[in-house]
């Protein structure tokens, strides 16, 4: 390959790059209506309780996201229905949280798995900082544009369920 057809293909991947930059505003004002099996919705703030968040993006405290958590043992497993176009996160462990026994292994989503489903990962730089939950586990949040009537059954781990995340309209 030629220099100049080089340069060229590096200008492309950066100009695609910088393209995918999140545009906070736009999600805000765009959150997804969802409904979450055994879960329920509760203000995204830090806490120093160890089922609570150690800590917090500022882009989700700017826009005053809520989390989803588990009212009830979820088995590691967020059952989601979208009642409303818009955008929704979700925030995966993917940290050893026991062996493959019961094989929760074969159902669950890893970030290729992720990005293959059209969903974005976003990084620290985008997040302006992580979301760490109180037990320390780290997590890697992904967002997408969904359609009302989808149905995900989403899974990263065998005991931490993913946790949706919206953002609060028009914040």
């Amino acid at each position: 390959m030629n220099t100049h057809r080089y340069a060229a293909l590096v200008a492309a991947v950066v100009i695609q790059s910088s393209a995918l930059a999140v545009d906070w505003q736009s999600m805000s004002h765009s959150p997804a209506q969802i409904e979450v099996l055994n879960m329920r919705s509760v203000p995204l703030a830090e806490s120093a309780d160890k089922n609570g968040w150690a800590k917090i993006p500022a882009a989700l405290s700017k826009f005053g996201a809520v989390v989803y958590m588990p009212a009830e043992n979820a088995n590691g497993v967020a059952d989601i229905k979208v009642t409303a176009d818009g955008y929704l996160l979700v925030a995966c462990n993917y940290d050893y949280q026991g062996n493959k026994q019961g094989k929760w292994d074969e159902e669950a989503w890893d970030a290729k798995k992720f990005k293959t489903k059209g969903w974005h990962e976003l990084s620290k730089h985008e997040l302006e900082g992580e979301l760490v939950k109180g037990d320390n586990r780290m997590q890697t949040i992904f967002v997408k544009q969904v359609k009302k009537g989808e149905a995900f059954r989403l899974r990263c781990n065998k005991y931490d369920p993913p946790y949706p995340i919206l953002l609060s309209a028009g914040k």
